[in-house]
C-alpha cells in the first residue's frame, strides 16, 4: 500500500469510527470489530451507509459494507476507491422519488403509513366483491381467499407442520385480512384463533362470515404495534407478510413474546428484495428480524422460500394480464392496476423470502 492510501485509510478510519459506533451504540467497538457481529444488521446497515454519505459526501454500496464488515477493511476500501467509484447512488425506488436505500429506511414513516393503510383499506372493501380478482387468486394461490401477500397453501402447510398446534391451542393471526386463511388454519387444526387487522372493510367482512359459523374464531380490528392482550394469551403467533408494516420492530417482536406463554412459537414470513443490495445483505443472520428474534426468543429457524417467491411474482404478472378484460369488463380497473403496478415492479426484483420460526423459552 502506498504511503497515500496508508493516509488515506488512517483518515476515513479515523472519520468513520465514530460514525460506527453511533450507529451500533456501542463507544467500545473498535478497527477491527465485525459490524455483523457486533450487533449490526440489515436495517442498521442501511442507517450506516446513509450516515456515510450525508457526513463523508461518499455513497457505500451495501454489497461494500457486507465484503468490508470493520472499519480497518472499509477505510482500506474508501481509501482504494475514487469518490466517482464509491459515490455512485443507489437505484431509485418504485416512485422515482427516493433511492431504494432511502425508501426502505422511509418505509414506515406516518405518511408513507397513512398511505399504505388507505390502499389497503380500498382493496379489502372491493377484492371480495369482483369476480375477476378471485378468478386470479384461485389460479395464483390455489383458492380464493381474497389473498394479497405471497403465502401459498404449501408455505402454510409448511408453516402449520413445523408449529403443529393442537385443537387446544390459542393462535394470534397477526394481519388477517378476511379471516379465510385463519379459517384454513383452524380446519387443518382445530386451534382457536384471533386475527387481527388494521383494514376496518377486512374485519368487518370477517366478522359477518364467522358469525354465522360454529368455529372458534374471533376477528378484531387492532394495530400490531399496540396488542391488547393479557401476558401469556397464546400458544402461537403467526405473522405472515404483515411484519413490514411495524414502525418499531423490536417492540413488535417484545409484544409478540409477551403475549404468549412459555414454550410458545413464533412464525414470521418476510421477503427481503435484492433491488441494489447483494445476497449475501439479505441472508437471514444478517437481517434485522433475525437479530430481534435471537435478542427476544434465543434463536430461530429460516426456512428459504426464494425460489418460489420468484416465481410467484412472475406468475402473477402473468395471470393478470391474461384477466385485464374480466377487470375492466366488471369495473374493476382500479384494482386490476393495483395488483399489476406492484406485481409488475417486485417481478423484476431477485427476492429473498424466509419462513422465520423461533420458540419462547
Amino acid at each position: 500500500m502506498n504511503a497515500f492510501i496508508e493516509s488515506s485509510r488512517a483518515d476515513f478510519e479515523r472519520k468513520v469510527l465514530p460514525i460506527w459506533q453511533k450507529i451500533l451504540n456501542d463507544d467500545s467497538v473498535g478497527t477491527e470489530a465485525n459490524f455483523f457481529e457486533s450487533g449490526g444488521h440489515s436495517l442498521t446497515a442501511m442507517l450506516l451507509v446513509s450516515r456515510l454519505e450525508a457526513e463523508l459526501g461518499i455513497a457505500v454500496p451495501l454489497s461494500e459494507l457486507v465484503s468490508n464488515p470493520s472499519v480497518s477493511s472499509l477505510a482500506a476500501y474508501l481509501a482504494r476507491a475514487s469518490k466517482e467509484t464509491a459515490g455512485s447512488h443507489e437505484p431509485y425506488s418504485i416512485d422515482g422519488k427516493e433511492t431504494q436505500i432511502q425508501y426502505l429506511l422511509n418505509y414506515n414513516n406516518s405518511d408513507k403509513q397513512s398511505a399504505r393503510a388507505a390502499s389497503y383499506e380500498k382493496y379489502y372493501a372491493e377484492a371480495l366483491s369482483s369476480a375477476a380478482h378471485a378468478e386470479f387468486c384461485r389460479r395464483v394461490y390455489g383458492e380464493n381467499f381474497g389473498q394479497h401477500g405471497m403465502a401459498d397453501f404449501k408455505q402454510l402447510d409448511v408453516m402449520l407442520a413445523k408449529l403443529n398446534p393442537t385443537p387446544n391451542d390459542r393462535i394470534l393471526d397477526v394481519g388477517c385480512g378476511y379471516g379465510l386463511i385463519a379459517e384454513y388454519i383452524f380446519d387443518r387444526t382445530g386451534a382457536k384463533i384471533t386475527g387481527i387487522d388494521l383494514a376496518r372493510s377486512a374485519i368487518q367482512e370477517a366478522q359477518a362470515r364467522v358469525s354465522k359459523l360454529n368455529k372458534p374464531l374471533e376477528f378484531r380490528e387492532m394495530d400490531l404495534q399496540n396488542l391488547e392482550f393479557q401476558d401469556n394469551s397464546f400458544n402461537f403467533v403467526v405473522s405472515i407478510d404483515t411484519i413490514y408494516f411495524t414502525r418499531d420492530l423490536a417492540h413488535t417482536l417484545k409484544q409478540f413474546r409477551d403475549v404468549t406463554a412459555p414454550g410458545a412459537k413464533i412464525a414470521i414470513f418476510r421477503t427481503f428484495p435484492k433491488r441494489s443490495f447483494t445476497r449475501d445483505t439479505w441472508r437471514p443472520e444478517l437481517t434485522e428480524l433475525a437479530h430481534e428474534l435471537k435478542k427476544n426468543f434465543g434463536n430461530y429457524e429460516a426456512i428459504d422460500f426464494s425460489a418460489e417467491e420468484n416465481e410467484h411474482w412472475a406468475k402473477k404478472v402473468e395471470i393478470l394480464r391474461s384477466l385485464e378484460k374480466d377487470f375492466r369488463d366488471e369495473g374493476s380497473d382500479d384494482l386490476y392496476k393495483f395488483r399489476l403496478d406492484e406485481a409488475a415492479y417486485e417481478a423484476g426484483i431477485e427476492q429473498f423470502r424466509y419462513l422465520f420460526i423461533a420458540e419462547r423459552k
